[in-house]
């Protein structure tokens, strides 16, 4: 479905509703809620919290589409992975298939193409992607702190973060702007002594396994540059190219897990919130806000 919200129509516009404004947040007290740390990291109460808007933004574009004449499931959305799930981060069975993914490309997990849209003639192709993402001219570029990102504010989707949010602006920097404020950290983390301290065990326990990578990223561009240089090849030197990758593979995610490095990026990220200047911690906050009561909204809408 995701596939979809990315779709344009071309057609005649449809009127921009009006929707009740979100609760204007409490002003900043210069201390962040666990909340808004989880949305920086991704991690905590966040996965659960956005499965919830998805859902809810799913059941609401459902109806909508339904008085539009068009079929539109109002499914459940996938739960997000925590970043602080430190095993499925790694997840050591994708590792076992598929290695670093350098030598075999894993499948296509997505969900395979919905019926009820490619059944469509196409001229119902272009009025069900009007209804559902309003012309191409009625988006708006949103600022998220270090770029833009464009949000349409016509069509089934947009009335559907507009209902639970007030303004569809304020869901995308709900969601793009605590993951950009979290791109400013990246350079920091490699610094901090809890980090640092677990790529120490990680090194440990891959020198136990006869690996003497530095990092993670190292282990996974050394193959990868071993890999291009000889791709002309074929037969057993890629069969055994592929088992030494899975080996790698698996002992760096092991090592991962034993040593928490995703756990301790994580709990380091949040450290560093504290860092970032007061304005974006007042923005961080005053979104978590949104994020709050926009949950309280999506659920009265699923009935819990």
């Amino acid at each position: 479905m995701a596939a979809l919200a990315a779709v344009s129509g071309c057609a005649s516009a449809q009127p921009d509703t009006a929707a009740t404004p979100l609760p204007k947040p409490p002003a900043f007290s210069g201390r962040l809620s666990p909340e808004a740390l989880d949305m920086v990291t991704r991690s905590g109460t966040w996965p659960r919290a956005q499965q919830t808007l998805d859902t809810a933004v799913n059941a609401l574009v459902h109806r909508c589409m339904k008085d539009k004449g068009f079929t539109y499931p109002a499914t459940r959305a996938a739960l997000p992975t925590s970043l602080d799930d430190t095993t499925a981060v790694v997840d050591l069975p994708g590792r076992r298939r598929h290695g670093y993914a350098i030598a075999t490309t894993p499948r296509q997990s997505g969900p395979p193409p919905a019926p009820y849209y490619t059944d469509l003639s196409p001229d119902r192709k272009r009025n069900f992607d009007l209804a559902f993402s309003g012309p191409a001219d009625s988006g708006d570029d949103v600022s998220t702190g270090t770029g833009t990102v464009r949000v349409q504010r016509q069509g089934c989707d947009a009335e559907a973060r507009r209902d639970l949010t007030g303004d569809v602006t304020v869901w995308a920097r709900m969601y793009y702007t605590p993951e950009a404020l979290n791109g400013r950290l990246d350079a920091k983390v490699p610094k901090a002594r809890e980090y640092t301290a677990a790529m120490s065990a990680w090194q440990a326990c891959m020198l136990e396994r006869g690996y003497a990578y530095r990092t993670p990223e190292k282990a996974r561009d050394s193959l990868t540059r071993r890999f291009l240089e000889n791709k002309h090849r074929k037969g057993e030197w890629k069969e055994e190219f592929r088992k030494r990758e899975k080996r790698v593979a698996v002992a760096d995610g092991e090592c991962a897990i034993e040593a928490d490095v995703p756990g301790a990026a994580v709990r380091v990220r949040q450290a560093l919130i504290a860092t970032l200047p007061k304005k974006d911690r007042a923005a961080l906050a005053e979104l978590a806000s949104y994020q709050s009561e926009a949950v309280k909204r999506a659920e009265a809408t699923l009935g819990r």
